[in-house]
């Protein structure tokens, strides 16, 4: 299992290592090329494959106007991560001390917590004061400590590179479908479920609402065919984001109504995949007109799913 260290790592903590730099905001295939060789020749080196990532975005510190959402929170983010099977993920705290030091201090600071062999970065990748931490920056500090530096290319799909902030464009479009094509995987919430209003319940559609975490990027406002983890099992689903215009409602919900399931679910942890938009949220006249478009969309979501 992943383990996650917060703060530059206690001296000797990790052993010899192979590591990379950066957000990988979303784990996306991008991300995908570079970190399946790190932790490919780490395991063959038998050392261990390290993230050294930040918490928050170095651009919500920066530039706090133009902070991005995340595509993925840092539980999600550890939780692909540990699928690929990286060993350490080391989550600096991001704050205006941290973006002063030079790369190579920055990288002095690593040095007193890991034997650094390998490191494998993105090719426009950049960290330090005045972004100066570049390859060829690295390849000079490897030759004088010991390890080497690989550039991996950038992933070209749809004759752009991707990229997170791209991706982010696609799911505040509610372009999940094409998402997905960049992402490796359909966009997911992955959260605990909480106590709502139970209008679902009310209406014949009991639904799971769940938690958000601050700054997630939530998909815009619509009904969407998903899929629900549960308990290691996937179930079909049909999930609403907005504010219940029907009622009145003045608070965003994410709520995900799970076909063929008939349990509790309060507090559990749950992941919600969006696999397509099926419409736009909408204020309905009356309760049964509600009713009868929530059956509508129950049957369009089982219909996609059933194709994809």
């Amino acid at each position: 299992m992943t383990a996650v260290t917060f703060g530059f790592p206690a001296p000797g903590a990790f052993g010899p290592s192979h590591a990379t730099i950066g957000t990988f905001d979303g784990v996306h295939r991008g991300h995908q090329a570079l970190l399946k060789p790190l932790i490919g020749g780490a395991r063959e080196a038998r050392s261990a494959s390290v993230l050294i990532t930040f918490e928050p975005h170095p651009r919500c510190v920066l530039d706090p106007d133009h902070c991005p959402p995340n595509l993925t929170t840092l539980d999600e983010k550890t939780w692909l991560l540990d699928q690929l099977g990286l060993d350490h993920v080391v989550v600096i705290p991001f704050t205006p001390q941290i973006a002063a030091l030079s790369a190579a201090a920055f990288m002095q600071r690593l040095f007193r917590g890991m034997e650094i062999r390998r490191m494998v970065i993105g090719e426009n990748h950049r960290f330090g004061h005045g972004q100066r931490g570049d390859a060829a920056f690295l390849r000079r500090l490897g030759a004088r400590h010991g390890f080497t530096v690989e550039v991996a290319p950038t992933v070209i799909r749809g004759r752009e590179p991707i990229s997170s902030s791209r991706i982010r464009r696609l799911v505040l479009l509610g372009q999940v479908r094409a998402a997905a094509q960049l992402l490796g995987r359909n966009y997911f919430i992955r959260s605990t479920v909480e106590h709502g209003a139970k209008r679902g319940r009310q209406l014949g559609f009991p639904t799971a609402n769940l938690r958000i975490t601050p700054n997630k990027l939530i998909p815009p406002n619509a009904i969407y065919a998903s899929r629900v983890d549960i308990d290691g099992r996937t179930y079909g689903g049909a999930t609403s984001i907005g504010f219940r215009p029907t009622f009145g409602g003045n608070t965003l919900t994410v709520e995900a109504f799970v076909l063929d399931f008939d349990a509790d679910l309060y507090d559990r942890l749950i992941t919600v995949w969006f696999v397509q938009r099926l419409r736009a949220e909408k204020r309905f006249a009356s309760v049964p007109a509600l009713q009868q478009q929530m059956a509508r969309d129950v049957e369009n979501a089982r219909r996609i799913l059933s194709h994809s």
